[in-house]
């Protein structure tokens, strides 16, 4: 992962950038993002992702999706690795397009190369969960729980669960996740004004 961080017009451009490149060679592609860049896209209080976790919804054109991302950090100067797919340890098997809503068509106009969908909130929550039997930086997934959490109006542990039931059906929180569930229910009620 690079050291640089990528905001949100930053991330736009590059998403710009690909959908040129696929547009001029006739194609069109697509992705959806999670994590850092979903959560950036749709709160103000996320300013900055590490990079752009995504996954290629288009089987037969990922070479060329790669070539497009390639394209666009030598075009932005963005490091090599600002799109990637490490983010399928943390998804399910199956994904509803339910779980996600329509983010944009790049580059805008008649002719887009590139639509890119992102995770929605309560997705993004129920990841944040699974996420957390691992350490992040500065403790992000906790953090980005409580506040994802918040925003779909969790009050307890029961609601927390049912949403991440929702979306993996067939599985149970790790321990280390459900272990700190009490920790973040807390964290969400001392930010709810009295």
């Amino acid at each position: 992962m690079s050291l640089s961080k990528l905001d949100a017009e930053t991330i736009v451009r590059a998403f710009e950038v690909m959908g040129a490149y696929l547009r001029d060679r006739n194609l069109i592609g697509e992705i959806a993002v999670y994590g850092g860049t979903a959560i950036l896209l749709q709160f103000p209080w996320r300013t900055a992702t590490d990079d752009v976790d995504a996954v290629f919804s288009t089987g037969e054109a990922e070479a060329s999706m790669k070539a497009a991302a390639a394209y666009a950090a030598t075009l932005l100067g963005l490091p090599d690795d600002w799109l990637n797919n490490a983010v399928g340890g943390f998804t399910p098997e199956s994904e509803s397009d339910d779980f996600f809503l329509l983010q944009g068509d790049y580059p805008c106009g008649d002719r887009p190369g590139l639509k890119v969908f992102m995770a929605k909130p309560e997705y993004l929550c129920a990841m944040k969960l699974k996420a957390l039997t691992r350490a992040s930086f500065e403790d992000r997934d906790f953090n980005d729980l409580v506040e994802l959490a918040s925003t779909a109006g969790i009050e307890d542990a029961e609601q927390l669960m049912d949403l991440f039931f929702r979306f993996y059906p067939d599985e149970e929180p790790d321990p280390v996740a459900k272990a700190r569930i009490p920790e973040a229910i807390e964290a969400i009620r001392r930010r709810r004004p009295r």
